[in-house]
Formats: structure tokens, sequence, C-alpha cells
């Protein structure tokens, strides 16, 4: 299984010409569910680092792209990981999720 997100470009039509993603079943998930995927909160620390290192030019945002990435951890990516398991238990038993 092949999980993705709704952007809009993984809709696209020519992605089950791609020979590897074709012998995936793809699942989509639900609109508007971000706290679903954990990749969405790797980018939502990683847009605020390079944010706070203020960046002037080009050639300094470039760097802080690069460095500020490798400050996310796997520790990071544990609790991102643990946190979409809480929601998908609170789905399981019914309650709602608000985030």
């Amino acid at each position: 299984i092949f999980v993705m997100d709704n952007a809009r470009i993984h809709h696209y039509r020519g992605l089950n010409d791609d020979e590897e993603i074709a012998s995936y079943r793809i699942k989509y998930l639900p609109p508007y569910s971000p706290f679903l995927n954990p990749i969405e909160n790797v980018f939502s620390v990683w847009k605020n680092k390079v944010i706070r290192g203020g960046a002037r030019t080009e050639p300094q945002l470039r760097i802080l792209i690069y460095e500020k990435f490798n400050e996310i951890t796997g520790e990071h990516c544990s609790s991102f990981y643990r946190k979409m398991l809480g929601y998908l238990q609170k789905a399981e038993v019914g309650q709602m999720i608000l985030e």
C-alpha cells in the first residue's frame, strides 16, 4: 500500500504509469487530515527552523534549507509518528479528532 495525502499532484493520471508506483495499491488520506501524515510535521518544523534562520539572500536560504533539514532527528520523526498513532486510536473508537 502506498499512502498519499490529497495534494493535486498525487492525483495526476500519469502517476500510475510509473512502474514502481503502479505495483502498489494507492490509498489517499481523507481531505484536510495533515495530522494523519507525519511528514507534514517534518515540513512544519523544518520550515519554522528555516524562517528563524533569517536568511537575507538566496544562497543563505539554500544553506539554511540544507542545514535545518539535517537538524530534524529520528527522535522528532518518532514523536510525529506516535502522535499520528494517537489520532488513529481515537478514530478507531469513534472519537472526533479536533486538530
